[in-house]
């Protein structure tokens, strides 16, 4: 199976998502709004592929050490570096047992593209937002670290929240994605997507993001609003 070779093209692949910017200054230049909807989700969409592709890749590690040991009913039969990647894996998804083949297939699974594109878009105005530009936050993700992040101008007296400052876009993305497979708030969205496997898309989905948002059901008619009026689903095939 050479689990080695796979983790090592995992760190690699993990690595080369977070070196190029794909907004660049002149998307930021747009000024018509339809044609910023466009690029938005021109540039938006390699990104989330990109997230889901590694996820698929960590994936395919679970699914090859499970059938391993399935197959050898012995983890004493499984090499060291096998055990310490799938250990690692564990680690990063929050799940206690390195034998719960169930927590891991329920965690480690690609987000639905339309929910991703469409989630970026209400977070970010559609690339509008000062936190998308000079924060390169496309979730709105919070921070609580007294160094790191960017006050919102409309946080309530008393919060201490900011708004989370990444590296890239990309590493944003990676970033919602692994909130939404390990999260407990996120719990209904996983075991739904367990239920449903292929059947499970960016409609589906939203109805489980109550908790992304303090609008809560507001939020999730606004998603399932967007998505079918911009006929996102479509990307759920990509």
């Amino acid at each position: 199976m050479k689990f080695a070779a796979k983790l090592l093209l995992l760190c690699v692949f993990s690595f080369t998502m977070l070196g190029a910017e794909t907004f660049t200054e002149d998307f930021f230049n747009i000024k018509n709004s339809v044609s910023q909807k466009k690029e938005f989700i021109k540039r938006m969409l390699p990104l989330i592929k990109k997230a889901n592709e590694n996820i698929a890749l960590e994936r395919k590690i679970i699914d090859d050490f499970f059938e391993a040991f399935q197959n050898s009913e012995d983890l004493n039969s499984i090499d060291n570096k096998t055990m310490e990647t799938v250990q690692s894996l564990a680690k990063k998804y929050n799940i206690s047992s390195i034998h719960d083949a169930k927590a891991f297939k329920s965690k480690v699974a690609p987000v639905p593209i339309s929910l991703a594109l469409t989630q970026a878009a209400v977070e970010t105005g559609w690339g509008k937002s000062r936190f998308f530009k000079d924060a390169k936050n496309a979730f709105g993700q919070w921070t609580y670290s007294a160094t790191n992040g960017l006050v919102p101008a409309d946080r309530e007296e008393g919060k201490t929240h900011k708004i989370r400052v990444f590296n890239s876009i990309q590493e944003s993305v990676n970033s919602y994605m692994l909130n939404l497979n390990r999260n407990d708030a996120y719990s209904d969205f996983r075991n739904l997507r367990f239920l449903l496997g292929d059947e499970f898309d960016g409609l589906a989905a939203s109805s489980k993001m109550l908790n992304y948002s303090q609008r809560r059901e507001q939020y999730v008619g606004l998603l399932r609003s967007i998505i079918i009026n911009n006929e996102l689903i479509k990307y759920d095939s990509l």
